[in-house]
């Protein structure tokens, strides 16, 4: 065997190993992206917000896109967080991932079960 040819097969074998690994990877691979018609993009709750992202697990984009609403219809102006259950039995955490003087990026995950909302968004402050 010559050595560009085992140089091929240890690549290879490389390249397999990491695609098993990603594929066992279990942290947004059960999620599916919802899509976001522009009307859902920003809500008319008020706010100066911009929603770039939802995913859903074990439920379907419709109840996700509920659930997105009332999180944004229920957190303060400013604020992130929902004391309350929303839709009668979804909670929800939040956090900021980013923050600027005019701006903030978020994201929050609700949760009823097993089934999982995820979403991002930005606001202007």
């Amino acid at each position: 065997m010559s050595v560009s040819r085992s140089s091929l097969i240890i690549v290879l074998a490389g390249a397999l190993l990491g695609a098993l690994l990603l594929a066992a990877a279990p942290a947004d691979a059960a999620y599916s992206t919802c899509r976001l018609a522009s009307s859902d993009q920003q809500p008319r709750s008020g706010r100066p917000t911009y929603n770039l992202k939802l995913q859903e697990q074990g439920t379907s984009c419709t109840t996700a896109k509920r659930v997105m609403r009332a999180y944004h219809g229920c957190r303060s102006r400013t604020g992130l967080t929902c004391s309350r259950r929303l839709l009668s039995r979804w909670t929800c955490t939040a956090r900021r991932t980013s923050r600027s003087s005019v701006q903030f990026y978020a994201s929050y995950t609700c949760r009823a079960g097993s089934a999982r909302v995820k979403g991002t968004y930005q606001q202007n402050t």
